[in-house]
């Protein structure tokens, strides 16, 4: 279906061989029970409902509306709380890593405010791809061990970095070095390498054609 409609845009009709990676996401929506619609036509907007016992639930909604959500659900508690109102300070507040100088050809740039602190690790090897074809470090690996809670292999090559979405096949070839950086820094044996390999290659199969 998807290579079919890429075939009326593109100029060259892309082929099954032609893909890199698949993946399918999976979306909270929120829908009234007895409600007979498909999930095509549920509206994506989120719900704050109030239970009985005063438990506010925020449902469905998307993360580019997460600051709609958060001022629903702090107005919600306010009301049901009886809570004293105050002016909203976060209007204009900057998520962490907000920058106003990107250099947008950085291979780094995602990081934001952070590339200092990244670079610093190894400033000799900062830019030293483990990989050809996407841009992933030993720097990023650490990075993301130290400051963002990365303890397995698919964390860093699925949610810390887009690798496995970039490239199921290019991915598999440096998940043994990813492997090795992160047991070499978490103080981790030949064993637990091998359980990570093994996981990880379970969970590719869901990524390849």
């Amino acid at each position: 279906f998807i290579l079919k409609n890429a075939s009326s845009y593109m100029s060259q009709k892309p082929k099954l061989k032609d893909i890199k990676s698949v993946f399918a996401g999976l979306r909270p929506l929120a829908v009234e029970t007895n409600d007979s619609k498909e999930t095509k036509e549920v509206s994506r907007h989120h719900k704050i409902t109030v239970s009985t016992s005063g438990l506010i639930s925020i449902l469905g909604g998307k993360w580019t509306t997460y600051r709609k959500i958060g001022e629903d659900a702090v107005n919600t508690a306010i009301h049901v709380g009886g809570l004293k109102e105050k002016k909203s300070t976060t209007q204009n507040l900057p998520i962490h890593g907000y920058d106003t100088n990107v250099d947008w050809n950085d291979d780094m740039h995602v990081y934001g405010s952070d590339i200092k602190k990244i670079i610093e690790i190894d400033s000799k090897n900062a830019y030293k791809s483990l990989s050809e074809k996407f841009f992933i470090t030993k720097n990023q690996i650490i990075w993301a061990i130290k400051n963002e809670m990365a303890m397995t292999i698919e964390d860093v090559l699925a949610r810390r970095t887009r690798c496995l979405f970039l490239d199921a096949n290019e991915t598999e070839k440096i998940s043994l070095k990813v492997a090795e950086i992160m047991a070499e820094y978490l103080e981790k044996d030949k064993k637990w390498i091998k359980l990570q390999l093994t996981k990880f290659k379970q969970t590719l199969k869901n990524y390849k054609v």
